[in-house]
Parts: C-alpha cells; structure tokens; sequence
C-alpha cells in the first residue's frame, strides 16, 4: 500500500502568505488516486481540508485519511489517524499525548529544516522521524535527519510535503497493511519502505508563484501595515511581478530560484556547522 503521509491543501494559511497550500480537497484527493493507495491531508492546524477531501475517496478509489501537521511551542509535528482537531501551541510533550489520546500516531516533520520549524533534539519524542522531505533541497536538513534516527534507533519516514498536485507522491512510504490500523502499526515499527525523490527546482518555484498569486491582496495588506519606505516600494513592486507568470518573466524567476537555491545550501551547511560546535 503506497501511502502519501505529508499533504496540505489550500486550507493550510501561513501569517505573511496566505495561502500555502494552492489546490482544493478534491483535486488532491484526484491528482494522488492516480499514483498512490491512500493520502493524509494534513493541513496546518486544521482539518477542514481533511473533512472535504474524505467526501471524494469513495469515487477516486483511494483512502483519504485524516492528519493534521500541528504547531508546537517546540516545532511541527504530523498527526497521522487522529478524529478530533489538536490546537497549536502547546508543548510537544503536551501535542504528542493528545495525539496518542486519539489513536494516532505523531511523527516529527522536517526536524532539522533551515526554518527552523521542525522539532529538532526532540523529535526522539514522536513515534517515527520524517528522514527524508521532498522539499529540503539543501539536502543536509535531510541527512541530518537520517543521521539523528540511526543515533537514536527510532522508525523513519518519507514525505512529499506536497502543498499542490505537482508535488505529489516524490516522497511517500510503502506498507504491507490494509487499513489503517495496519499502516499506524507498520510506521511505528518501523516497517515502511520509502521511497524518495527531490522534488524539482520548477515545481517548488511554481507554487511558490502561485502562493503569491492566490494571497495577493493579503500579502499587499499586510506590506502596507508592516513595512516604511522606501521598502514598502519595492516590495510592492516586486510582488506585482507574479501577475506576469507564466510569461516572459518566468526567466527572471527561473535566476531568483537558483540564487535562493544557493543561498539555501550554504546556510544549511554553515548552520549545520554551528549546531556541530556548539
């Protein structure tokens, strides 16, 4: 049974932009039937998307099952088989008890990603560690990750971190199990194989553009409340760039991605490095 573990609709909100995940319930519910066995809609701190995607597994012919990546004080952490919304902020100790409460299990997302959002030293805590997230191009966050579980000796995960259809199944697990039972008890004992692909350079780019597109008039509120001139300027400007793409100024992106690619490996690495020293 192939299992996508780490997915978010458009009902996954971020504080600067909007929206983070830019399709519906239903198109990815339909975009996953076509190469995987089941998905887990795990929207931040919601499970609005998980309650409308459900509607649809029945004529996809794949099962939707209900997660919800939760903000800790400490970090992001996935609730995967739960029934009930678990709220942000607590601790992780606190999230993780509320999610055994329901039956779920909690597995620590990115733990060592350059946002610095994952669970980091204690994701030990969770019952498996996502070793590999398709979107952690910078690779170390990755390798950092695997190489914490085979300290620990704890049960790894995959994830596409898929926040539209095109991002879908470049990470996921791969269970001998039927229901969901079975895939809970299967992740926990550490007998899911993954299966792992970075995810491209234009897909992340795409999505990033259409997350601009989709919170235009938000992330423009919110330049015009938070930022002095001469920033307020330019950033007004800059953003009006997305209404061109796709187009002629795709080029342009294209450069903008690569030096934040750059960008990103090295200050993965340097922060790597400084974690090791300290």
């Amino acid at each position: 049974m192939k299992i996508e573990l780490h997915s978010h609709t458009y009902y996954s909100h971020q504080t600067k932009v909007f929206f983070d995940g830019v399709n519906s319930p239903k198109d990815m519910v339909k975009a996953a039937a076509q190469k995987m066995d089941a998905i887990v809609i795990s929207d931040h701190d919601t499970l609005q998307g998980y309650q409308q995607a459900k509607k649809y597994a029945k004529k996809y012919g794949i099962d939707v099952i209900c997660g919800e990546e939760i903000t800790s004080r400490d970090g992001h952490i996935l609730a995967v088989g739960i029934n009930e919304v678990i709220p942000p902020r607590l601790s992780a100790e606190e999230t993780i008890d509320l999610i055994h409460e329901q039956g779920g299990i909690a597995i620590s997302t990115h733990p060592f990603d350059i946002k610095q959002v994952g669970l980091r030293e204690k994701a030990k805590l969770c019952d498996a560690i996502e070793v590999f997230n398709a979107q952690n191009l910078d690779r170390i966050s990755n390798i950092r990750a695997r190489n914490y579980v085979a300290k620990y000796k704890l049960a790894e995960t995959a994830g596409s971190d898929a926040h539209s259809t095109a991002m879908l199944a470049h990470a996921f697990v791969e269970v001998s199990a039927s229901d969901l039972d079975g895939i809970l008890k299967a992740i926990k004992k550490n007998k899911a194989v993954l299966h792992t692909q970075y995810m491209p350079l234009n897909v992340i780019r795409d999505v990033a553009v259409r997350r601009l597109q989709l919170s235009y008039d938000y992330v423009t509120d919110y330049i015009e409340q938070n930022y002095w001139m001469p920033k307020r300027f330019i950033a007004k400007r800059m953003l009006s760039l997305v209404n061109h793409h796709p187009g002629k100024i795709t080029n342009l992106f294209r450069v903008f991605t690569y030096l934040s690619l750059g960008g990103v490996i090295t200050y993965s690495f340097f922060k790597a490095l400084q974690d090791q020293l300290s």
